[in-house]
């Protein structure tokens, strides 16, 4: 064994928190219940005991990422219980809730990095207990992991350092100063590293471990990245610096198709291993299954595992989280801590197939449609079972429970206006102070009036909008979230850190949105109109399991930048598949992303106020209406441009004079 090897002892309970330990000093004899490389290395099960540390540091933004902190991992997890509250999804405006920064957090994982580059370079040396071809499915696996920490890091910084060996900590400081590479050899070393894993891994693995298929999945979502940072940067007119001069931030346009094809490639070998969407007879049910069931191998490419609450397996690492009860609201079976904390936001809802909400009058103005009931909303044939899978609307069930989850939110006395009356861009104007009648209504109570003569009126939904309080526990928008929620949970698992419904990290519908929408920037970039055409042929694959109408491609497709407040031509085409990730996708955490990648977050979040999907009953009418009106706690929003590379972490700079901080800050 070498010296190295003998200098690097793993404490067993740090191995498990997280946490690996250095020595620089030789004892003669090893303390107690420290386990060195040679204990851990020669089994499939210390390889696991030591790569389960890294898994669970890997940078994935599930159920307890925190936009303003990261990623939680480990003892962290305790400051996290707030991580709907501050979703990446409230600055994608998927949703309305709290916002605490633009999602900017360090993140400089090369303590995990070196962790693996230990590996890398230890397994070949333990031939003796593992065969040639187990040996390299390690060294795949471990390639797998290092791919993905990078991408944590390239997607926020651009070019980072690219550190392929265990560096000596007792060499001289100059030679630790690992400068940056340019952003293109940084996503470049990724897709080696994936390259690599996809050739080398195993191609099946326990549900919450990764396999050739999964680091194929990833190749799909890093050079979509990386293939949109390169056709979308120089949109931004950034003026260049130090950074963008030596290629550190940002790329050239030409570079982009080469990243579009890696995807195209990748999600064709995923193919071939016969992975498939879950769908059934029932879409709406088969659509709430992706999220609540193992499809290990069918729909689901890499899963994180969560809980049961007190599964030590991890060892007090408290590897639960808290969606159940902070999307639900309070109540009998639902959410017993805070309740309600992320509510979805109209500009999400309305991208999805459902009936008309307007109409135009006699004189041409739009005017809400009435209805029977707010149940018509969803129980109409025009709602896509996809949108009932991914939202609760008012009158629907939730299942665990068996609570009805009535949202009205409050009614109007008359509604002899237009929608431009009651939807201004205000809270409230004049003919809603004149029309519109909400409820103070504490939790758990129905506000029952006399309005203009008619007795027994309801005004509000058990847990529809209320005046009073803040965010939590009642809706703010008018529909609740059910994608992810757990339909056999029980009460006590609806508490902080109760839940344990896994996350999908890759799923095979992701993978056709990537290939979908690589096919089509390569049509665009070469002129192809076939590769065009073929990237709906997996957008309807998906459509087809949402149970929504398919799409026909516009052979003469309208620019339609100046209708979302973008800084160039996208077609509609284009927008479509846009949209249809973002329907899709919807709360796993993508969309902040995709529009930071498309270079678009930055014009659509400027002064933005979310609004939701409010049912109000209309009193001399006896019918309902819908509104997209502002959600009640009125939260503007802004999005920074400088942040679509942020800034190289301080801290790193003071330690490292050779790292090149990033333009635009």
């Amino acid at each position: 064994m070498t010296m190295r090897k003998n200098n690097i002892y793993i404490l067993f309970v740090a191995v498990i928190l997280g946490f690996t330990v250095s020595s620089c000093h030789d004892l003669e004899l090893e303390p107690k219940g420290i386990f060195d490389e040679g204990t851990l290395f020669n089994s499939d099960y210390g390889i696991r005991t030591y790569l389960g540390a890294i898994y669970n540091e890997l940078p994935i933004e599930d159920l307890n990422y925190y936009h303003n902190r990261g990623y939680a991992s480990g003892n962290d997890i305790g400051n996290y219980w707030e991580a709907q509250k501050n979703s990446p999804a409230v600055l994608g405006a998927e949703a309305a809730g709290r916002r605490d920064g633009d999602g900017t957090p360090e993140y400089w994982p090369y303590e995990r990095i070196r962790r693996i580059n230990n590996f890398i370079e230890a397994i070949p040396d333990y031939s003796a207990f593992h065969s040639e071809e187990q040996i390299n499915e390690y060294l795949g696996e471990a390639h797998f992991l290092r791919a993905f920490y990078y991408f944590g890091m390239v997607k926020r910084y651009g070019g980072v350092p690219i550190i392929r060996e265990v560096q000596d900590p007792a060499a001289p400081l100059e030679e630790l100063w690992t400068p940056r590479s340019t952003e293109y050899d940084s996503w470049k070393f990724i897709y080696e590293d994936l390259k690599f894993a996809m050739e080398n891994m195993a191609g099946t693995s326990v549900t919450g471990r990764a396999n050739r298929y999964s680091a194929a999945a990833l190749m799909t979502r890093a050079m979509l990245y990386a293939g949109s940072t390169a056709n979308y940067f120089e949109t931004l007119n950034i003026t260049a610096g130090p950074a963008i001069n030596a290629g550190l931030m940002g790329m050239r346009r030409e570079q982009a198709a080469e990243f579009y094809q890696y995807v195209v490639e990748a999600a064709h070998f995923i193919q071939e291993g016969g992975y498939r969407l879950h769908d059934g007879a029932n879409k709406e049910i088969a659509f709430t299954e992706v999220f609540t069931e193992d499809l290990n191998g069918v729909e689901d490419l890499f899963v994180k595992l969560f809980g049961p609450y007190g599964n030590q397996s991890i060892y007090n690492s408290r590897l639960n989280h808290s969606w159940d009860s902070m999307v639900l609201p309070l109540g009998t079976g639902l959410a017993s801590d805070v309740g309600s904390a992320l509510h979805p936001a109209w500009d999400l809802i309305k991208l999805y197939q459902m009936p008309a909400l307007a109409e135009e009058n006699e004189n041409g103005d739009l005017v809400p449609v009435r209805f029977n009931s707010l149940n018509d909303l969803w129980q109409s044939e025009e709602m896509e079972p996809r949108a009932r899978g991914t939202f609760f609307f008012s009158g629907m069930t939730e299942l665990a429970s068996g609570e009805v989850m009535d949202l009205q939110a409050g009614v109007y006395r008359r509604f002899p206006g237009t929608l431009a009356d009651a939807t201004a861009d205000a809270q409230t104007n004049d003919y809603m102070e004149q029309y519109r009648i909400r409820t103070h209504a504490g939790r758990g109570e129905i506000d029952i009036q006399t309005v203009d003569g008619v007795p027994g009126v309801k005004i509000n939904g058990l847990y529809g909008l209320s005046l009073s309080g803040g965010d939590e526990g009642r809706s703010t928008t008018g529909v609740f979230i059910r994608k992810y929620v757990n339909p056999r949970a029980t009460a006590g698992e609806r508490g902080l850190y109760r839940s344990s419904t896994p996350f999908k990290v890759f799923r095979y519908a992701e993978v056709l949105l990537n290939r979908a929408e690589a096919l089509y920037e390569l049509g665009l970039l070469t002129g192809n109109e076939s590769q065009k055409a073929e990237a709906f042929v997996y957008i309807n694959e998906v459509r087809a399991r949402a149970g929504a109408r398919p799409y026909t491609m516009v052979a003469a497709p309208e620019d339609v930048s100046e209708e979302i407040n973008a800084l160039y031509p996208i077609d509609e085409n284009l927008q479509f598949i846009r949209d249809e990730r973002a329907r899709e996708l919807a709360f796993e955490n993508h969309r902040f992303f995709d529009l930071r990648r498309w270079r678009v977050l930055h014009t659509k979040m400027e002064n933005f106020y979310p609004r939701g999907l409010m049912g109000y009953y209309v009193v001399n009418e006896g019918k309902y209406i819908f509104l997209n009106d502002r959600e009640k706690e009125n939260r503007g929003l802004n999005y920074n441009r400088a942040n679509y590379h942020q800034q190289i972490p301080g801290g790193q700079i003071n330690r490292n004079p050779n790292l090149i901080r990033n333009d635009g800050h």
